[in-house]
């Protein structure tokens, strides 16, 4: 059995690299054509599941390889959102140190935990993701699922499944539409909602 853990395609272009994080964007052209390869490549693939964060970005990334599979339900789940960067959202970084002096370099300190304003840390993001994919995971050696989700909910769980201490999540590339396929034995995601622990305290 083997979990396929899509990212979805590029989005608008955003020079000024503004924080994203929840907000509900759409899939640029280019992300549709980096999608409609995968739906391609992936139409060969059985499929028991195709599930995917709700945001529209990854149902509309969903939907696409849904076509090849019409038999396949495809699920969207909150659980898969990316992580909430709070008050961060839609600013520069520029802006979020004018606005919250010191807190930009505060979290490239401490990645795993600091959590902006009104948002999440990459632990917390671990602790609403993991759980929710062991639940989602086949329960039949031969069968497939898909996942169609975000950079930050992908790095997650592939820290998770490299044993990778959380704040060595971004040394994880994780471009629009990579694609990653995990061969799943039984122990790999069976674990506390409160994993991973990395020897630090929430």
């Amino acid at each position: 059995m083997a979990l396929y853990l899509l990212r979805h395609g590029a989005l608008p272009p955003n020079p000024q690299r503004r924080f994203v994080g929840q907000r509900d964007l759409p899939l640029s052209p280019r992300g549709q054509r980096q999608i409609a390869f995968w739906a391609e490549e992936l139409a060969v693939t059985p499929l028991k599941a195709i599930f995917c964060s709700s945001l529209q970005r990854c149902r509309e990334s969903a939907r696409s390889i849904g076509r090849y599979h019409p038999q396949t339900p495809v699920i969207p789940r909150d659980a898969f959102r990316e992580i909430h960067l709070g008050q961060w959202e839609g600013l520069t970084p520029a802006e979020v140190e004018e606005r919250f002096p010191g807190a930009y370099a505060a979290r490239g300190r401490n990645l795993a935990d600091y959590c902006p304003q009104g948002g999440e840390s990459f632990r917390m993001l671990a602790r609403r993701v993991l759980p929710a994919l062991r639940d989602i995971l086949p329960q039949n050696n031969d069968d497939n699922v898909l996942l169609v989700a975000h950079g930050g909910v992908i790095r997650v769980i592939l820290a998770h499944a490299l044993a990778l201490p959380l704040d060595r999540l971004l040394d994880i590339p994780q471009p629009y539409a990579a694609c990653t396929r995990l061969e799943l034995t039984p122990a790999l995601f069976a674990m506390s909602p409160h994993l991973p622990d990395d020897g630090k305290d929430a």
